[in-house]
């Protein structure tokens, strides 16, 4: 899932490390400790020469495993990469990313088109977690149902979702799971503001068969970003 505001701030990170002399052009023989070319510089992501470029030209995004290299190697802090808060850098380049191989992934068997909230409770119900390499933080992970998303996400797929404590740090073309009205939908997601309230516009990539929803955006609204997701895996794994 494409996203160019994250092209953008690697952009920056790319910057600041070349400023820093961390990123430097070098043979890879004559580089000092701490030192990188590019070439070194993208297998320290997990990635390889060619795929750097591309996204400093807006035409890869960047990855989950990227995310998480930059900030356990680099010293990056991953709001800053998400979502341009914060320093650039975090206090502590040895801290190792937060919940990285533990079972921070919570398993709902509430669908994304109806059921209950989201929530640590439910998670306790279920008591499933999991983890899985490349995926950090808190996470949710529920299973989606219907065609409202397709091609980009369809029936059976497994979504993976770190919560979005305001609205105002909704991005425009990313995908989102809101709880609202009893219910959890994934769509895109505005938040539009008049003189006397303020809504959130729920948009389907198949706005053919779904027109938007506007659901009011109050403390009663919970919104998740979708930050990964696996095609058909609820069916693999035997959760649905």
């Amino acid at each position: 899932m494409k996203n160019k505001n994250k092209n953008i701030y690697f952009k920056q990170i790319f910057e600041r490390l070349q400023a820093k002399k961390v990123i430097v052009k070098k043979h890879q023989h004559r580089l000092n400790k701490g030192e990188y070319n590019k070439r070194t510089f993208a297998q320290k992501l997990g990635t390889h020469t060619g795929v750097i470029p591309a996204i400093l030209n807006g035409e890869r995004g960047v990855t989950e495993t990227i995310i998480q290299n930059l900030c356990q190697y680099f010293g990056i802090n991953e709001a800053y990469i998400r979502m341009g808060e914060g320093n650039m850098f975090s206090t502590s380049l040895t801290k190792p990313p937060p919940n990285f191989g533990k079972q921070n992934i919570i398993y709902s068997s509430v669908h994304a088109t109806a059921g209950d909230h989201i929530s640590d409770e439910v998670a306790e119900q279920q008591d499933l977690r999991f983890g899985i390499p490349g995926l950090q933080g808190n996470l949710f992970a529920f299973n989606v149902k219907g065609n409202s998303m397709e091609p980009i996400l369809q029936e059976g797929d497994m979504v993976f979702c770190r919560q979005v404590e305001n609205p105002r740090y909704l991005r425009r073309g990313e995908i989102y799971a809101v709880y609202a009205e009893g219910q959890v939908r994934v769509k895109y997601v505005q938040l539009e503001r008049d003189e006397y309230e303020a809504n959130l516009k729920l948009t389907s990539h198949n706005a053919v068969e779904h027109p938007p929803i506007y659901v009011p955006a109050n403390q009663n609204v919970k919104i998740y970003q979708v930050v990964h997701f696996l095609t058909d895996m609820g069916n693999r794994l035997g959760l649905l």
